[in-house]
Formats: structure tokens, C-alpha cells, sequence
């Protein structure tokens, strides 16, 4: 290039933005397109990109696409701050043309990561007035660690009923689901609770938002008398085992004999069984002493596999 001849006039365009909000330490793409106005090929050319701070170095990549032209695609990732941040994009010189370009402001909204929770292992019902456990778990929707961080269960009114500290591992089969187990006290009154845990995140590396969830507890009286359910095959009466029994509440699975027993308080029930391929009638049955129940199931034709469990 002489001296005499002017610089190309270049323009560095926005084609893929990035997502309105971001959350921090996640990785996004953008692309944009570098243009001479003398029409010099640029979709190589080194791009110089200005990062925030805690953002680490963005990944950048020439290609091309039929339907915007040539492009760089950026790799970035948030900083582990919560806020609007800027990159900076300038197109680096080179020796042999000089072009030059206004450097384009890519601005991102970081916000928190994200938290579910889970709940489960509740046992159903609980006996009024006896202490219970269940599993409650939190998981960063960037996969992060959690480990050591506080989760907590509350009744309807917020008090806090039990804490726990989330494990070192996953529960097993997920990503990042780390749990606790909760030992809490059913209350002396017969019904249902609506409780919830909750998982602050105060004090969790990158800010993440707190999380709340909703479990039901199921509160009964103390079982006063043991109800004896026997299954048997209509028309063969060879036993029916794993089936599911339900009496109200309370639920029990028949072993190989065909018997399941479940202890209830006095009381009117609905018994309920329910396995593949075999469908028993729902019966009305009241509880004032110890008593055996036998029942026969019926095979449900191959065009109809599968009974339909009736609460």
C-alpha cells in the first residue's frame, strides 16, 4: 500500500446477537460479519475482542453461511457478575492493506444462575406426633457444584422445621442434583400439610437465585388394627403377587402367596388393588378390628392390557 492511498473503509456487523439475558459463567455465540467497502476478502482476518473481567478469552472462528455471507463466530462466556457487561470487537491490522473500522459493543445482561429443587422418599402417610425423613435436593441449572450449601424444610407459616447441608455427590443417575436427607416431626393433628423447602443460595460461589418448592404430607392417626388383604386369580385361584394394594392411604404390594398386610386405624376404606393385566372392583370396606380380606382378580383381555388405577 502507498502512502497516497487511503485506508478501506470496513464495517464490523452484528449478525447472530447473543440472548437478552445470560446467565453468569455460561457460554453464548454470536456472529458477526467483517465487509470491505473495496470488496477485500476478510472472513479470516484476525479479530481483536476486549473481554470484561472474569469473562476468560473468548473462542473465535471464520465461516461461512448462504444466508449472511462470511462471518466470525464468537464463543463467549459471562463473567461471575450480575450486570450489563460490554465486549469490544476491532478488527486487527494487517501489513498489507490497512482497513479501518469503527469496533463494535456487544452489551449482555448476566443475570443469576438458576436453582430447582426436588423432593422425594416422603413416606405416606406419617403417624401423628413421630419423627419421618425425607431426600431434598438442589440443582444449578448451570450444573454447578452446591455441595456444603444450606436446604432447609418449613411448615405453612415459614417456620423452619429441619436443615441439612447438601452432600459432596449427585444423587445418583443426575448431573448435578445434590441432596440431603431432612428428619422432620409430623404434627399432632390427623389431615394433610402443605410444606416446602428452600434453598437460599447466599453463599454459593457464582450468584445463583434462591428456589422454593411445595411437598404434601399426609398426616394419620396411629394404626390401631392390621388388615390382612389375600389375591387370588378369578377362576384358577392361583395367587397374585406384586400387586398393588391401597387402603385409603396406606399402601402395601402382595408378596408371591399373594397377601399383603397393612396396619390402619379404625376406620371406612377404600380397597383399591391394581396390577397389569388383571382389574379387581374397588371395595368399601370398614376397619373395626384385626380382619382378612379376600379378593379375585379378574384377567383383563389382551385388547385391553392395562386396568386403570382408580383413586
Amino acid at each position: 500500500m502507498t502512502e497516497a492511498e487511503p485506508p478501506h473503509a470496513t464495517t464490523i456487523e452484528l449478525k447472530v446477537p447473543p440472548p437478552p439475558e445470560v446467565p453468569v459463567g455460561a457460554t453464548f455465540v454470536v456472529k458477526v460479519a467483517v465487509t470491505c467497502a473495496n470488496g477485500c476478502d476478510l472472513h479470516e482476518r484476525r479479530l481483536d475482542i476486549a473481554a470484561p473481567a472474569g469473562a476468560g478469552k473468548a473462542h473465535l472462528s471464520a465461516s461461512e453461511d448462504p444466508e449472511i455471507g462470511e462471518f466470525h463466530e464468537i464463543a463467549m462466556r459471562a463473567p461471575p457478575h450480575v450486570g450489563e457487561h460490554v465486549w469490544r470487537i476491532a478488527l486487527a491490522q494487517a501489513t498489507d492493506v490497512r482497513h479501518k473500522a469503527e469496533p463494535l459493543a456487544i452489551s449482555v445482561s448476566v443475570k443469576p444462575q438458576t436453582t430447582s429443587l426436588a423432593v422425594w422418599d416422603i413416606p405416606s402417610p406419617v403417624v401423628m406426633g413421630q419423627a419421618f425423613t425425607i431426600k431434598a435436593g438442589a440443582k444449578s441449572a448451570g450444573d454447578f457444584k452446591l455441595t456444603g450449601r444450606t436446604i432447609e424444610a418449613c411448615d405453612e407459616t415459614g417456620t423452619v422445621l429441619a436443615q441439612g447441608r447438601l452432600g459432596d455427590a449427585p444423587w445418583p443417575g443426575t448431573s448435578a442434583l445434590y441432596w440431603a436427607e431432612l428428619r422432620l416431626s409430623a404434627p399432632d393433628r390427623e389431615g394433610a400439610c402443605l410444606w416446602s423447602v428452600r434453598f437460599a443460595a447466599t453463599d454459593v460461589e457464582l450468584p445463583h437465585d434462591g428456589a422454593a418448592s411445595n411437598f404434601s404430607v399426609a398426616v394419620a392417626r396411629p394404626a390401631e388394627h392390621r388388615v390382612t388383604v389375600k389375591i387370588s386369580e378369578k377362576g384358577t385361584a392361583n395367587p397374585v403377587g406384586d400387586a398393588e394394594v391401597r387402603l385409603g392411604l396406606y399402601r402395601a404390594t402382595t408378596d408371591p402367596a399373594g397377601m399383603a398386610a397393612i396396619a390402619v386405624p379404625q376406620g371406612t376404606y377404600d380397597l383399591a388393588v391394581w396390577k397389569v393385566g388383571y382389574d379387581v372392583p374397588i371395595l368399601s370396606t370398614e376397619v373395626a378390628a384385626d380382619r382378612l380380606i379376600e379378593l379375585e382378580a379378574a384377567i383383563v383381555p389382551e385388547e385391553d392390557p392395562e386396568a386403570i388405577w382408580q383413586t
